[in-house]
């Protein structure tokens, strides 16, 4: 008999792969979740009205009574509560460790939280209108929570609203705007419960001083604790059932027959099936990407598999949509979504910082890190022409002096060179997190550049037929910065001998601006992204949007033919009509 064939069976009820249907699943939580935080943002403005006066309090309840206690809206909103809630514990079950990011460890406790707090307020509003038909208008509700339930409903609205926040945070975090965004996103996350508990204490205390007491008789105040206690128990009695099921999922991957996982460079470890990649990885402390929490939102989990590619199940739909959007190859798979059973040799392609070996200084760059950045592409134009009329040690001492000033101008606003191209030349600013995006900075790198090119250009007027001409092409956006092209070197006290870089999108559409320079016959393309982060403004220059090639979205860009326009102040808005493909 096949022990492991028998075994396999018996257990796959609880450790089964990942199905087609997951992707659908994931979207129902997105869709539910959402539902459910638009509840609770109305909820909270509803409570905030109470710091101006019961009557704007009651007058906005009535909107949303006529939304949420519609048949559809109840329908929406419960439905939303029970797919959200039924999904998570199956979430939840589906586990295969505890090893978590802290913040996917809240929100999971969060969520576990609520409903033990909800049950009462639930029961306590909608629960004995429809049992006793009373009136649950927000005075009476008031009247009944003030002040015995005060401190438990201002908890329930700060850990729904905790939860939810996060969760928001997880679903966006891998959007382009976020970064952006996120700055006024928290201001309103603290402002609306602030707001919104502040209300809800007001107008208790308002209406307890015209109308104290409990709208509830002594024998409805009892069956409402009843209730509850009863509700509380059968969700103990669920939870309870969730987390023995845990523990039986938990306690057989660590007895089945296992598998080895290397990963190349780095460490081999022994794995039981079940688990995805990137669990895995968590459960054995090895430092693993994955930008969205493993959500299948992104592609920072993404390995090669180098061997036993084989033996891993084709993607599901939404996986080979993510790779096919990076034009990944046939051998590249997302952590988060595959469950290995057999060996597997692989190398994380997007990795985060490890521990440094005792004694060796880390170095941040080694694996890569994300960070908004600004990247700057220039080009000599004409100048193979130009040193076809030039002796070839004039040209090269000539080369070397631009070199000179250029990079001299851009050490001297922050950034750094990167690389030599030719006669051109590759910078990055905002480099260091204290400089943000470096936006400002590379603007004005880039007049003292155009200022240097003239001094250039008087210092060889005799030796140049005509004056040299350049092209700056700068964008501002997310890429990974690292150390490309040698490995790590022991004598080097763990640093890499490999230069530090720029890889991504943002320095892709930086080189086009550059290219784009020569159609506009201007000095230089600077992107909107990086004008408006600089907080500088360029007067009279003429704003295009433009189609970056193996890009959905356009781009507006300025077209700058003199710096000299360059002053503080907002950006001029002027489109010009047309786009262009860059």
């Amino acid at each position: 008999m096949d022990l492991r064939g028998a075994w396999g069976t018996g257990t796959a009820w609880l450790l089964q792969p990942v199905s087609r249907t997951q992707l659908t699943i994931a979207r129902l939580r997105l869709a539910s979740g959402l539902i459910l935080f638009a509840f609770a943002l109305i909820h909270f403005l509803n409570n905030a009205l109470g710091l101006v006066d019961l009557v704007w309090m009651e007058a906005f309840d009535a909107v949303r009574y006529a939304l949420w206690r519609s048949w559809p809206g109840s329908i929406l909103l419960y439905g939303a509560l029970v797919v959200h809630m039924s999904l998570g514990l199956w979430k939840l079950i589906r586990r295969t460790t505890w090893r978590m990011p802290p913040g996917e460890a809240l929100q999971l406790l969060l969520g576990l939280a609520i409903p033990f707090w909800l049950m009462q307020h639930i029961l306590a509003t909608r629960g004995m209108s429809l049992i006793y038909g009373l009136d649950d208008r927000y005075t009476n509700v008031l009247r009944n929570m003030w002040p015995g339930l005060a401190v438990q409903q201002t908890l329930l609205l700060l850990i729904v609203w905790l939860h939810g926040c996060l969760g928001l945070h997880f679903w966006l975090s891998t959007r382009a705007f976020y970064p952006r965004a996120a700055p006024w996103l928290l201001s309103v996350a603290v402002l609306v419960p602030t707001l919104g508990i502040l209300g809800f204490v007001e107008s208790a205390r308002r209406l307890e001083a015209t109308a104290p007491g409990s709208s509830l008789t002594a024998k409805e105040a009892q069956d409402l604790e009843q209730l509850t206690s009863t509700g509380v128990t059968v969700f103990v009695v669920i939870a309870a059932g969730v987390l023995l099921v845990l523990a039986a999922r938990l306690l057989i991957a660590r007895i089945r027959p296992g598998f080895f996982i290397t990963y190349a460079g780095f460490k081999t470890i022994r794995a039981h099936p079940g688990p995805t990649l990137l669990e895995i990885s968590r459960a054995n402390s090895i430092p693993h990407a994955a930008a969205c929490g493993g959500r299948g939102r992104c592609t920072t989990c993404r390995v090669l598999i180098t061997e036993g590619l084989e033996t891993l199940p084709p993607p599901h739909t939404g996986e080979a949509t993510a790779l096919a959007r990076i034009g990944a190859p046939a051998n590249v798979r997302l952590a988060c979504q595959i469950r290995p059973s057999h060996s597997l040799t692989l190398r994380r392609l997007v990795a985060i910082a490890e521990p440094d070996p005792p004694g060796q200084a880390s170095d941040p760059y080694r694996w890569g890190v994300e960070r908004r950045v600004t990247v700057m592409f220039t080009d000599l134009r004409d100048f193979t022409a130009l040193s076809e009329r030039v002796y070839p040690y004039d040209t090269v001492f000539l080369l070397n002096r631009y070199f000179e000033l250029m990079s001299e101008a851009i050490r001297t606003h922050g950034g750094i060179v990167d690389k030599f191209l030719g006669d051109g030349i590759m910078a990055l600013f905002g480099i260091a997190p204290a400089q943000g995006a470096g936006s400002r900075d590379a603007l004005l790198a880039a007049r003292a550049m155009q200022g240097a090119l003239d001094a250039l250009n008087r210092e060889f007027a005799a030796t140049l037929h005509q004056p040299l001409r350049m092209g700056i092409g700068i964008h501002t956006g997310p890429a990974v910065l690292g150390r490309v092209g040698a490995a790590i070197d022991p004598g080097m006290n763990g640093r890499s001998d490999g230069a530090l870089t720029a890889l991504g999108d943002t320095v892709n559409t930086a080189s086009r601006l550059e290219a784009l320079t020569k159609e506009f016959k201007v000095l230089a393309v600077i992107s909107e992204s990086t004008l408006t982060g600089s907080g500088l403004a360029l007067d009279g220059c003429a704003r295009h949007e433009i189609k970056v090639r193996g890009r959905r979205k356009t781009e507006y860009v300025y077209a700058v033919a003199d710096f000299a326009v360059m002053a503080e102040g907002s950006v001029d808005k002027q489109l010009t009509a047309g786009s262009v493909p860059a």
